[in-house]
């Protein structure tokens, strides 16, 4: 496994320290200064701990607070002043999203029954005035979503199907790049070593799998899958399901992530996995 030697994932590290009061079955991935060959490492942690913080925000900000006149009287939500990010978010002839990234070089396909949001995009803006957004639970994932880096956190995916929210917990997949990470997977060994640290960085933390394997189209990637006892902003205690998918970009590091319930794993997986094989890269 190839890494990179410069820098750490500053903004993520800051931002899991900021909310881990909100994770009980997690410890905090910036607990000490990370040496250059934990970089990729702490990027497992950090990505799995960013996923779940959606559905454990304890105190919503007041920007999405439910209103009791009649919808869609929601107040707007102020998007962060940020860097402009050179993405595009088009809509595809069968109702889904194909997500494009020019510094990454890279895109995908998002299936029409996610709700896909890049946090400075208009569509984010437009995301607060579905209906599906007076439930407490969505409402949670926005508002985390927001105040999020865009050059850090590229996507994000929520399943707003009322009736797939698990006592709080909002399935939803990130998409988290390290433009300054590089890191290629020689062997399942690798994958391994990923895996190993993600125990000791995620307190209760089962690995069910660990693969390395190829897209349709050749594309390697490493892949992980976790189940993770967590406590909900509702106070119900489940069992989170996570894959994680790491892919080696002409710049950087790709992770993307599914976060679920055992329940909904059935569900959600193979829509994932439809996303992760419509996977590509260009130059």
């Amino acid at each position: 496994m190839k890494k990179n030697r410069s820098g750490i994932l500053t903004a993520v590290l800051l931002w899991i320290t900021a909310l881990a009061c909100v994770l009980p079955s997690t410890q905090s991935a910036s607990s000490t200064t990370p040496t250059p060959d934990t970089r990729l490492e702490r990027m497992v942690a950090e990505t799995v701990s960013a996923a779940l913080v959606l559905t454990q925000q304890v105190t919503p900000e007041p920007t999405l607070t439910p209103s009791p006149t009649p919808f869609p009287t929601v107040t707007p939500i102020v998007i962060p002043e940020t860097e402009a990010v050179d993405t595009t978010l088009e809509k595809t002839a069968e109702g889904g999203n194909l997500f494009s990234d020019v510094s990454g070089k890279y895109q995908l396909s998002v299936p029409a029954e996610w709700l896909t949001v890049r946090i400075d995009g208009q569509e984010f803006l437009d995301a607060g005035l579905l209906p599906e957004v007076q439930n407490p639970a969505i409402q949670r994932s926005l508002t985390t979503i927001k105040n999020q880096n865009p050059d850090i956190f590229r996507l994000f995916m929520l399943d707003i199907n009322e009736e797939h929210i698990d006592g709080g917990f909002v399935t939803n997949i990130n998409l988290v790049w390290d433009k300054q990470l590089e890191v290629i997977f020689n062997s399942v060994v690798d994958v391994e070593g990923l895996a190993d640290s993600l125990k000791e960085s995620l307190k209760d933390s089962e690995i069910l799998s660990t693969e390395l394997k190829t897209t349709q189209s050749g594309i390697s990637m490493g892949v992980i899958t976790t189940r993770t006892p967590i406590f909900t902003a509702e106070g119900v205690k489940i069992n989170a399901f996570q894959k994680l998918v790491f892919f080696d970009l002409p710049v950087g590091t790709l992770s993307v992530t599914l976060s679920t319930t055992e329940k909904w794993q059935s569900v959600s997986e193979p829509s994932f996995d439809t996303i992760i094989e419509s996977f590509n890269i260009f130059e």
